[in-house]
């Protein structure tokens, strides 16, 4: 005869997981350029080239120099020229002493013209000679002024042009790539250093079948290749919307809980982020015969 036999009901909880890789990724990372055309020489901290990777860089410090000859030397005209004219305007000006004669020549006849003595057409005459030489002087100032205002702009300009033959650092970081030698011929606009910065984040990437299963706030258990024996819990901070175009696999943003002291971007690993639902077995009956 049949027997018949009605399994238990039990409940549980359900586990669906998203595998993924992993890869230490720098916050911020920032091409240096070179801002003008020249010889190149590096700063002696970082003289060793390609040796001097990985080395910490402060916001502002000196990496290289571009020696700009042509510029350099019309820097140096322009100060000495700028220090001649300063000198010149602190001598009275050519016109000052001759108008300065001419007004008191004006004043002195002042006093005695309306008495006769001084025919009036003398003192029109010497009006008009102190009106000249007042204007004379006004001139020679206006162009004493205008002068050293150029100089002024002209030794501005050329310190500026200087100033970018200094390749500095842009942020406080960690020196990530060289991408010249010393005394080599760079242009403008060449890629020089790359600065990465000390904070790190976590990239993480899916499938694209997966991708649908995972939402910010989730967390992910994280195994880094050089941490074999240690695992990490991370959270799910965002998930960028396009996926890769020639893998399509999507990229997914996460922030770790606990990292180690010595994290450092270009470490690999896996990630696992699970999604758990409770739910309840139905019975099930099964005949034997």
């Amino acid at each position: 005869m049949p027997v018949a036999e009605v399994a238990a009901v039990r409940r549980g909880t359900a586990i669906s997981a998203v595998y993924g890789t992993v890869r230490i990724e720098p916050a911020f990372v920032v091409h240096v350029r070179a801002q003008n055309s020249g010889f190149i020489q590096l700063a002696v901290p970082f003289s060793a080239g390609h040796g001097a990777i990985g080395k910490t860089v402060e916001k502002g410090q000196l990496l290289a120099t571009i020696a700009d000859e042509a510029t350099a030397r019309q820097l140096k005209q322009a100060r000495a020229d700028l220090d001649a004219a300063k000198q010149s305007a602190a001598v009275p000006l050519p016109s000052s002493e001759l108008a300065k004669a001419a007004q008191d020549n004006l004043q002195r006849l002042e006093k005695v013209v309306s008495s006769g003595s001084v025919p009036a057409v003398e003192y029109e005459k010497a009006k008009s000679d102190a009106n000249r030489l007042r204007s004379a002087v006004e001139t020679e100032r206006i162009e004493r002024d205008r002068n050293l205002n150029a100089l002024e702009e002209t030794t501005k300009k050329l310190e500026a042009q200087m100033k970018n033959s200094e390749v500095r650092s842009p942020i406080d970081g960690l020196l990530t790539n060289v991408q010249t030698i010393d005394g080599e011929l760079v242009s403008g606009g060449n890629e020089l250093f790359t600065v990465s910065s000390h904070k790190n984040y976590v990239r993480g990437e899916v499938n694209e079948e997966d991708v649908g299963e995972v939402k910010p706030g989730m967390k992910a258990k994280l195994q880094l290749y050089p941490y074999r024996t240690r695992t990490f819990i991370a959270r799910v901070t965002s998930i960028q919307p396009a996926a890769d175009p020639i893998t399509q696999r999507y990229t997914v943003v996460l922030e770790m809980e606990k990292p180690p002291d010595n994290l450092m971007a270009g470490m690999t690993g896996e990630m696992n982020t699970k999604m758990s639902c409770y739910c309840q077995r139905a019975p099930s009956l099964s005949i034997r015969r």
